[in-house]
């Protein structure tokens, strides 16, 4: 089983990341046969810059900006997508808010590390309450994939929406083959570090909470119906910030997928440190669900 992807939206200022994201979108859209919705904004800085240089900058920057949304409908013509594109003038995080509102895509794309509209969209100072409020998956890429992904991690936490995480992994690609990992830190071992415990004792304490996480893994995998992927589920020791990019470049990921928030009241409210960080810093895309 995977999620049902029925309309895309993605945000582009045609900086190469973002015309990757644009790129993967549309190859998404024609997996899943999903409508595509290409949003580009001219930033309210670049507005202004082009009214003080005078001239006719800014009529050709709106020219250009409609070649390029052209071409980029025709990209996806070609792979028998149905896309339409959405030039916009503000703030780039309200432009795409507008589009995300009127369309109610399934799933965003944005680029990582773009500047310009994907820059003031997601590195900027309200990346948190937009990631934290999408009504749908956010994919976040961050490097320019040739080929379609192979191989994705899921990070659960054995939440209740661990299972959609499953799910939303399995979207993303008809050939994806997913490993389920789990990163722990044993309860109560910051303080028993801090006050000297016995290393032979703090240890044995650690394996005690593997065991109990490996045991939780398979229940959770067993209410998923995804009983399929234990023999290849992995629990790792650590926070989960280093410890899910090393997992991500042991087993070769070129995915990651993670839960948007914690299930807590004020995880509920901002995006988690983890998706955070791993945005930042993964070593291949990420799936923000």
């Amino acid at each position: 089983m995977s999620i049902k992807i029925q309309r895309i939206v993605v945000a582009t200022d045609f900086s190469e990341l973002a015309s990757a994201a644009v790129r993967r979108a549309t190859e998404l859209a024609a997996l899943h046969g999903a409508g595509l919705d290409i949003v580009h904004a001219f930033p309210v800085l670049l507005q202004l810059d082009a009214a003080f240089a005078g001239g006719d900058w800014p009529a050709r920057l709106q020219q250009d900006a409609e070649h390029r949304l052209q071409r980029l409908r025709s990209d996806a013509a070609e792979l028998g997508v149905n896309c339409a594109t959405h030039l916009m003038h503000g703030s780039a995080h309200r432009m795409v808010g507008e589009v995300v509102e009127r369309v109610r895509p399934d799933l965003m794309v944005i680029g990582a590390h773009a500047r310009g509209l994907v820059q003031q969209f997601f590195l900027g100072g309200t990346a948190a309450r937009i990631l934290a409020s999408a009504p749908c998956p956010v994919l976040v890429v961050r490097y320019a994939l040739a080929e379609a992904y192979r191989r994705a991690l899921a990070a659960v936490d054995f939440g209740p929406r661990s299972p959609a995480l499953l799910d939303a992994a399995t979207g993303m690609g008809s050939q994806v083959s997913l490993t389920v990992a789990h990163a722990f830190v044993a309860p109560m071992e910051a303080r028993m570090r801090m006050q000297g415990s016995d290393e032979a004792e703090l240890q044995r304490h650690i394996d005690a909470a593997a065991v109990a996480a490996q045991r939780a893994m398979a229940v959770c995998l067993e209410w998923a119906g995804r009983s399929d992927l234990l023999p290849s589920a992995r629990v790792v020791h650590g926070d989960p910030n280093p410890a899910l990019p090393d997992l991500a470049r042991e087993i070769d990921a070129d995915l990651i997928v993670v839960g948007r928030h914690s299930g807590s009241r004020m995880g509920e409210a901002i995006l988690g440190s983890v998706p955070r960080f791993l945005a930042y810093n993964a070593p291949c895309d990420v799936l923000v669900v």
